[in-house]
């Protein structure tokens, strides 16, 4: 659905759609094993009925044209979505009852979906103060606010919002309920399996969530923005360094950057040696590569990366090497859920392939320390001008950041344009 029409809907729909029907059509595509055409089908679908292009009773007719042989139960399917998606919107829809009666089913109880919260209800502003629990007591929307980017794994092993609850609720289950000290907070930052997959700035945010959590200590939020930011002091606004510091600075770090690159380039395999252990054929480079990573020779992986981008072979690689086309799905599933591992076979931006490929390598296999990460990376997108940008410079905190991705309609997007 088109966001501009989903902002059409109530807001309660709208939240709806965002935190169920999302979910549950990714459950539909393995329960049915439908293909992408079919999944796309099915969302087109509800999107029509939900925006009353389509009537409701119309569903099973409409499923009868699904394309390439659907083989599964067509009233089964049918059933199932007008109870889950369908039926606690009959306030809003209305004859979803006669439909679920007309395909042999059990009209559930009767849902109402959570209405926006009323004028004398308590409103969280955009930016404030106070303790996490004390918030989560005055304010009912704060425990849903995003705390990151992506979804996370609860204790059942499904895919659920990075908000506020779910956040603490994970962090109870990795460490038990009970107050907890500083070292145990690091511990669960860096070593349980979705705070690990966050980077450092929204790290930083758990990190303090979980030290009001405990400490009852008073922080600063803002949720201005998508996600919640949370701070030990308030944001300082319209603060401009003199024009000359600035500068002074950067130039600093440009020539930190130069002598680094240098260094770096220095502990490389020259190409032409690369290529000798090939036997001059490209292709086998991908084989000296997977034994690079496998051993963690970090000169030899990233060198192999170098050649294979100067040679323009690495997106060819990884669209058709079964090895990296595995272990590259496998990360997807773990950092973006399991639902978005079929996104290497549906047409994905090569440029986003190679984003997550590079992250995969340097960062999960090699493990390599934020400052030599960044540094290969500029390193192996400046090889050529027209190859495309995967990192950008923060120039208020003079670091590189890796572009961000996002996912929308289970597919990958960039969040920003370079």
């Amino acid at each position: 659905m088109l966001i501009n029409e989903l902002k059409t809907l109530p807001e309660e729909i709208q939240v709806f759609i965002w935190e169920v029907v999302s979910d549950f059509n990714d459950k539909l595509y393995d329960e049915f094993s439908l293909d992408y055409p079919q999944f796309e089908f099915i969302n087109k679908v509800e999107d029509d009925i939900i925006l009353k292009k389509t009537k409701i009773v119309d569903l099973p007719i409409i499923l009868e044209k699904m394309p390439n042989h659907f083989k599964g139960d067509l009233r089964v399917l049918a059933l199932k979505i007008a109870t889950v998606v369908f039926w606690p919107l009959q306030d809003y829809l209305g004859n979803v009852d006669r439909l679920i009666l007309r395909l042999g089913g059990k009209v559930p109880k009767h849902i109402s979906l959570k209405k926006k919260q009323s004028s004398d209800d308590k409103q969280l502003p955009e930016t404030f103060q106070g303790k996490v629990k004390d918030l989560i007591n005055k304010y009912p929307e704060f425990k849903d606010l995003r705390l990151s980017p992506n979804k996370i794994v609860n204790d059942k092993g499904l895919m659920v919002n990075p908000s506020v609850q779910n956040w603490i609720a994970d962090y109870i289950h990795f460490l038990g309920a009970g107050q907890h000290s500083s070292l145990e907070r690091a511990k669960y930052i860096s070593k349980s399996p979705n705070a690990l997959k966050l980077a450092d700035k929204y790290k930083n945010c758990l990190r303090y969530l979980l030290l009001s959590y405990d400490e009852n200590t008073e922080l600063y939020f803002n949720r201005s923005e998508s996600l919640l930011t949370i701070e030990e002091e308030p944001a300082k606004q319209n603060i401009k360094q003199p024009e000359a510091d600035v500068n002074v600075g950067f130039d600093k770090f440009l020539s930190n950057l130069k002598s680094k690159l240098n260094k770096f380039e220095e502990q490389l395999f020259p190409s032409d040696i690369i290529m000798s252990e090939a036997e001059n054929n490209i292709n086998k480079v991908r084989d000296i590569l997977w034994q690079s990573i496998g051993v963690g020779d970090r000169d030899k992986t990233i060198s192999c990366l170098k050649l294979l981008i100067e040679r323009k072979a690495l997106d060819l690689m990884i669209k058709e090497d079964n090895r990296f086309r595995n272990i590259l799905k496998r990360f997807i599933g773990v950092k973006y859920g399991q639902n978005m591992e079929r996104a290497l076979a549906e047409n994905i931006d090569p440029l986003i392939a190679r984003r997550i490929f590079l992250e995969m390598i340097l960062s999960d296999k090699l493990s390599l320390p934020e400052e030599d990460l960044f540094v290969a990376v500029f390193l192996l997108t400046n090889i050529s001008t027209n190859s495309g940008q995967l990192i950008y410079l923060d120039k208020k905190d003079q670091k590189f950041q890796w572009r961000t991705i996002q996912v929308v309609g289970n597919k990958f997007a960039w969040v920003d344009k370079v």
